[in-house]
């Protein structure tokens, strides 16, 4: 492909073109207008088979003249007429050409007792005459009338197809299992590493009562399987967010159930002899999903998140993934368990089983690695069941001694990845980091709530991420990996995790010492920038918008000290700076001539570090922000001098809060029964160890660890935590699947109706236009009942209008209402 590291591509190559010579094109121009494109007659009921799984098959019968004028659509205008006549006196009972003592309708009969033969058409029989002096049965052209002999070589004919296009081929299904129903699709995808999803496409038709979803990919390794390889449309990349790249091809769905592309060329873009284009399609706003986790949606090409290649990125998404997961368990019925048990056992589990089993220390390819994260998520899922169970069971109506319970609870007790530490011993540096890796993921999934947005630059210092993962890595390894007496195992733990929060506060000390030396530029900058790179916060540098800078007199920037948002640190950085400047000038008497945002563009400072901040009116401290017990500043400012590092806050919030809450949430450290007193890990421990004061330790502990969120991205991805006020547990929700997005049905397509997560407050209505692929979408409000407004720009209208006259949704749409483009329904009254 054309598309830097996006793989094969596809490629139109145009060879040339033939056209009629004058002799032919007259004559087939001349009867051409004698034909009418007769669609209509077809299979009268159409034949469909379906299978004891709930798959549905389109059955159809080939023949000589099945469907009348040897199965061609082009049907003389005489002999047309004459066939819908039959068609139409067939409905009358009293016909005369019903056949006597026939069973049939009317309509049939009448239809099957048609004589083409006797019909007088001299177009039709003179086009019969031309195929019939053909030596080949298949002559050329619409009519079927031409030999190669009738035409002539163009070189400078151009290409282009618009608004018609030609069959590329069937992108799927090409077996019976590439159709699965939403839940098991789910299931799987996400055992797999999300990996499916780049391939699946939803269909219409349902699936035992479910959505019904086009699956290509091998069910044990996620990859695209051996027979959609072997068609071209998977090879067709897509344009994304790319401007400079052009959709050529079309999705269509045939049956409500089969996915197949066509080209079509626009006259624009005509080709040349010679010319060759590669094929790209348009997969729409279903697709973001996928986009942001190869590193190329909307919020990635910001620089807001990143994609799966960003440790902090990744793990927000399938924190996503897992809480989704857990939803679906928590509502599946018993029998839908048990064929969800049995599809992911037979068909992932036991070949995934088999590949690790045969694994060698010397293999670490990409399959290996897949085949290490599917398995630990199986024995995930595995827990999720089992408890799921367990409250089932407990229901004194239900029949505990049942067989179908019992296979149900053997089943899943077979998932325990029990040969994990045997396993863990045997793979090489580049394998059990990924199991690590995996494993470290499930337990911060334990504590996202309190530490939010874990390995995440914008939220988390390099020496915090550099300590998490040396945490995690340590209770993954005891948890999971080692074998051995457990009160041994736990004092090894409890004495790694000590040495790794001592090495973070040793580290957050020297760097602290360096900016504080009052002679800073005597540092050497390796040194200097070593400690920047520790300390520091990453930002994407986004414009800090006018609305979110000042106050209501539109003059003067927000206070920092008053504001009760936590501010993101570039945020804050850049407008501590711009706070440095209003205090100058009050301290000197000054007239200010500089409006933030206004008469310059003010942007988040790339790089932050937290300062020390002495605040001299400690008495009313308790209704500050908290920004007045801390500020984030520029490297700048620290490198030249005027900051000082915030040692404390970094002991608090980037050493303490981090050890102290993974080692209490996910380790009992209770001693066993032999073994007496508990000196394993103490939160009075760990502060001996970092040299911190025990009382402060708890109160930094109580508020939580600092999670800046404001302001909120102009640009939300399609699921992220670290750009909203939200909790993880909290808030809306997309699907966390969406498939990749048809183009045109024949019918209108409602694809999502809900809350809307950039609007609160607002329910918006997802509508795909029939034959196209335009999405329309219409958002309403309780208190606005019976108004739809139609379009974003009419909704930012309503809302602006708001902010700037201080009133309510009702008398803005009473101000604003007459604008019709933007509003439908009934008009209020005051």
């Amino acid at each position: 492909s054309s598309i830097p590291n996006a793989g094969h591509g596809a490629f139109l190559t145009y060879l040339g073109a033939r056209v009629l010579k004058a002799k032919p094109a007259a004559r087939s121009l001349r009867l051409l207008k004698e034909h009418i494109i007769e669609h209509a007659v077809g299979t009268q009921n159409p034949l469909v088979a379906e299978t004891l799984g709930g798959r549905k098959l389109s059955v159809t019968l080939t023949g000589d003249n099945l469907h009348y004028n040897d199965n061609s659509i082009y049907w003389s205008k005489n002999r047309s007429d004459k066939f819908m006549e039959v068609q139409s006196n067939g409905d009358n009972p009293r016909s005369k050409l019903l056949p006597p003592g026939s069973r049939k309708s009317s309509r049939d009969s009448a239809i099957e007792s048609f004589d083409e033969n006797e019909v007088q058409c001299k177009v039709h029989k003179e086009v019969r005459n031309l195929r019939e002096k053909m030596s080949d049965e298949n002559g050329i052209g619409f009519l079927g009338i031409h030999t190669e002999a009738d035409y002539r070589v163009d070189n400078d004919k151009q290409f282009w197809s618009y608004p018609n296009a030609f069959e590329l081929g069937r992108y799927g299904p090409h077996r019976p299992e590439d159709r699965k129903t939403t839940l098991h699709f789910d299931f799987k995808n996400f055992i797999l590493n999300y990996e499916p999803s780049e391939w699946s496409y939803e269909v219409p038709e349902p699936i035992l009562n479910r959505r019904q979803i086009v699956d290509i990919t091998d069910n044990d390794t996620g990859k695209v399987h051996s027979v959609a390889r072997g068609h071209t449309p998977i090879y067709v990349n897509e344009v994304g967010h790319n401007s400079k790249l052009h959709s050529n091809v079309l999705i269509r769905d045939k049956n409500d159930r089969s996915v197949y592309y066509y080209v079509c060329i626009e006259k624009e873009r005509a080709m040349k002899k010679g010319d060759t284009v590669e094929l790209f399609v348009d997969y729409g706003d279903h697709y973001e999903q996928v986009r942001e986790r190869k590193g190329y949606g909307q919020v990635n090409m910001s620089e807001q998140l990143g994609g799966d290649e960003e440790d902090g990125a990744r793990l927000q998404r399938n924190f996503h993934e897992r809480e989704e997961v857990e939803k679906d368990i928590s509502s599946l019925k018993i029998c839908e368990m048990f064929h969800l048990v049995e599809f992911l056992t037979e068909k992932i589990l036991n070949p995934i089983n088999k590949s690790i089993g045969s694994l060698s220390t010397g293999q670490s390819d990409l399959h290996r690695q897949g085949d290490l994260i599917a398995r630990r998520r199986l024995d995930w899922v595995g827990e999720k069941l089992a408890e799921r169970i367990l409250k089932y069971v407990a229901d004194p109506l239900v029949d505990n001694s049942s067989e179908f319970i019992s296979s149900l609870k053997e089943s899943v007790l077979k998932w325990r990845f029990v040969s994990m530490p045997k396993l863990f011993n045997q793979l090489n540096p580049e394998l059990r980091k990924v199991l690590l890796g995996e494993l470290s993921e499930e337990l911060l999934y334990q504590t996202r709530s309190r530490l939010p947005n874990p390995l995440n630059e914008i939220v988390w210092s390099n020496i915090a991420i550099d300590l998490t993962r040396k945490t995690t890595h340590s209770m993954a390894q005891y948890l999971y990996c080692h074998t051995g007496p457990v009160n041994a195992r736990k004092r090894h733990l409890g004495e790694c995790l000590m040495s790794h929060a001592k090495y973070a506060a040793e580290a957050v000390r020297n760097g602290s010492n360096a900016f504080n030396n009052l002679n800073i530029k005597s540092i050497p900058h390796v040194d200097v920038d070593y400690h920047i790179n520790g300390l520091s916060f990453k930002s994407p540098r986004r414009k800090i918008e006018k609305k979110n800078l000042l106050d209501g007199s539109k003059e003067k920037m927000i206070s920092l000290y008053d504001f009760q948002h936590t501010i993101r640190f570039g945020t804050a950085a850049a407008m501590a700076d711009i706070q440095a400047y209003y205090d100058a000038v009050e301290l000197c008497g000054i007239d200010q001539y500089y409006i933030p945002g206004k008469t310059r563009r003010v942007s988040e400072c790339k790089r932050s570090i937290v300062s020390q901040y002495e605040p001299s009116c400690t008495n009313s401290s308790g209704n500050r922000s908290p920004q007045f017990y801390w500020m984030a500043r520029s490297v700048d400012t620290f490198t030249k001098g005027a900051a000082l590092a915030n040692e404390k806050w970094y002991l608090e919030n980037q050493v303490l809060a981090i050890v102290h809450i993974l080692a209490s949430t996910c380790v009992d450290w209770n001693p066993s029964s032999e073994e007496t007193g508990n000196d394993l890990y103490s939160l009075e421990r760990l502060c001996g160890e970092i040299e911190l004061d025990v009382n402060d330790a708890k109160k930094a502990l109580s508020q939580g660890a600092t999670n800046p969120v404001w302001p909120a991205s102009e640009i939300t991805a399609v699921y992220s935590p670290a750009l909203s006020d939200d909790g993880p547990m909290k808030g809306f929700r997309l699907e966390r699947r969406k498939s990749r997005c048809r183009t045109a049905t024949s019918s209108a397509q409602q694809l999502y109706k809900g809350s809307d997560a950039e609007f609160p407050g607002w329910t918006v209505k997802e509508t795909q236009r029939a034959n196209s692929r335009h999405v329309d979408r219409y958002w309403t409000h309780p208190e606005l009942e019976g108004v739809m407004v139609r379009s974003k720009v009419g909704l930012n209208t309503l809302l602006n209008y708001m902010q700037v006259n201080g009133v309510g949704l009702k008398s803005a749409y009473e101000k604003n209402r007459e604008t019709t483009k933007y509003f439908s329904g009934v008009k209020m009254r005051r």
